[in-house]
């Protein structure tokens, strides 16, 4: 009798621990899709910059959460945005920038937001390319993948990914 006690108890501690967590939960977008293939017209990054620019494939961060309190007693959560680079399948450049504070809701984030257009245009593979002629990339497959983790909070947020193809 005292077992089966303990264990309820147990388990009504647990699911009222679980139940009062601070999670969050969202995803990054671009152009309303967690995945995009850009069509690009040229092979100059400030090409694609523009596109980013001219909000052609908006950067949407979204999250809700639950029981969100800060110290402060406000629904601010700190994220730390990472960003990977790849060339022909192999990462060439990841970044991470200071944890910046967001409310929940959704919010259009420009390209210094994630700095991908830096880490395509100045890593070992392209400096070659950029140095010749500035702005160009040399050709093959590209993924850039966006990332948002929430600091001192339970839960996950979906990357976003774009890929392009420059011949």
């Amino acid at each position: 009798m005292k077992k089966a006690t303990l264990t309820l108890l147990t388990a009504m501690m647990l699911f009222g621990i679980s139940a009062q967590a601070q999670t969050v939960k969202g995803g990054i977008t671009i152009g309303k899709s967690s995945e995009l293939k850009i069509e690009m017209k040229s092979d100059n990054l400030i090409d694609l910059f523009v596109d980013f620019r001219k909000e052609k494939y908006p950067i949407v961060f979204s999250f809700q959460g639950d029981n969100l309190k800060s110290k402060e007693g406000r629904e601010i959560i700190f994220f730390d945005f990472i960003t990977e680079v790849y060339f022909n399948g192999k990462l060439i450049g990841k970044a991470s920038r200071n944890p910046i504070p967001y409310i929940p809701g959704d919010m259009i984030i420009g390209t210094e937001g994630f700095d991908f257009i830096s880490l395509l245009g100045f890593n070992e593979m392209t400096k070659p390319s950029i140095k010749e002629t500035p702005g160009k990339l040399p050709a093959g497959s590209y993924q850039v993948k966006l990332i948002a983790k929430p600091l001192d909070f339970k839960g996950q947020i979906r990357p976003a990914i774009f890929s392009f193809l420059v011949k």
